[in-house]
């Protein structure tokens, strides 16, 4: 008998680090015990007013985009002054992007393309909403904190330098595919972005200053194209996201992650201590064990084993899809 994989596989002690950049007022000390609700530090910041993208306003490549700004890191620029242009090789025609509104320039994310203006600055408290040890406090460099969690493979990443973490903000309540972003702030935010990413959304969330994207799938010309921190869950095209796999995964809204691009991982941290060790989380008998399929007739559905056929075939009931016997190594076990 061959047992795949399980979906969501859990920690008593995942470890990561809180980046500082320095001038944060820390609230926490090293060994303190922290739960939900408890502050973490605070930090003044500055909410993205609008943001533009230079490869598409000015048809660029990422890399040639800090050439044609026109303006200073942190000055203040009146609605109408130029930010950037760019002339045509023939000398005749200019693109340029004008400030639609008034704020401070910030080029922090010029390298992938963005020119953003800020708005007013404000005083923000960095809460926790899980449960933890903190292991070390380095101020300006980290908060180094121990905290149980769940992780989820993702099955692809682009390139990131570093992890990246942040508040898991889900952007619908369900498998359709978004054509509008609501109207709340995503800046610095890890959002679910739906069942399937389209490139022009992608772009916009970028734009509104999220930190990364996760969706369960996209096309592969987009992903890789984008340039971009994207996580695809499931894979490439446009593949079925059963709607039981979404209500486990939603449970994770709102929640702090963190997404480790090198090992495809997201790491979600937990607001209570499990109680069962990791063993008894997996399957023990497998009659009634909810499954995800990975058969190319009935991929991303999810069933529950109802029947075994030797050691190596079961039956899964996949509800309006019908009852199907499945090689038992096509079938990850979902565990939560």
């Amino acid at each position: 008998m061959i047992i795949k994989a399980k979906v969501f596989e859990h920690y008593d002690n995942y470890q990561f680090n809180i980046p500082l950049i320095g001038g944060e007022r820390i609230c926490v000390k090293n060994k303190q015990k922290i739960k939900v609700g408890d502050k973490l530090f605070a930090k003044t910041d500055n909410n993205i007013k609008e943001s533009y993208y230079l490869v598409d306003e000015l048809g660029c490549k990422t890399s040639e985009c800090l050439k044609y700004i026109t303006c200073i890191d942190g000055v203040y620029v009146e609605k109408g002054e130029i930010l950037a242009q760019k002339v045509g090789r023939n000398k005749l025609t200019i693109k340029q992007i004008v400030a639609g509104t008034s704020g401070i320039v910030e080029l922090d994310r010029i390298t992938k393309g963005f020119i953003d203006i800020l708005g007013e600055e404000e005083e923000i408290d960095v809460k926790s909403n899980f449960i933890g040890v903190v292991s070390q406090v380095l101020p300006g460099s980290a908060i180094t904190i121990n905290s149980p969690a769940s992780a989820l493979d993702l099955v692809a990443t682009t390139i990131f330098q570093q992890k990246l973490l942040g508040n898991l903000i889900f952007l619908t309540d369900g498998v359709e595919v978004l054509t509008k972003i609501p109207d709340i702030d995503v800046k610095g935010k890890i959002v679910w972005a739906g069942s399937y990413l389209p490139l022009n959304l992608a772009l916009k969330l970028f734009e509104r200053g999220v930190k990364a994207v996760l969706t369960y799938c996209m096309e592969y010309e987009d992903f890789k194209n984008l340039g971009l921190p994207v996580g695809v869950i499931e894979g490439f095209g446009k593949i079925h996201c059963d709607e039981q796999f979404f209500k486990q995964f939603y449970k994770f809204n709102n929640k702090f992650v963190v997404i480790d691009g090198e090992e495809r991982q997201m790491f979600v941290a937990k607001d209570s201590q499990l109680e069962k060790s990791d063993t008894q989380y997996f399957v023990r008998e497998l009659l009634g064990s909810k499954v995800i399929s990975r058969h190319s007739s009935h991929y991303g559905h999810i069933g529950t084993i109802v029947a075994m056929h030797d050691l190596d075939y079961v039956t899964v009931n996949f509800g309006s899809t019908g009852r199907v016997i499945v090689d038992i190594g096509l079938l990850d076990f979902i565990t939560m």
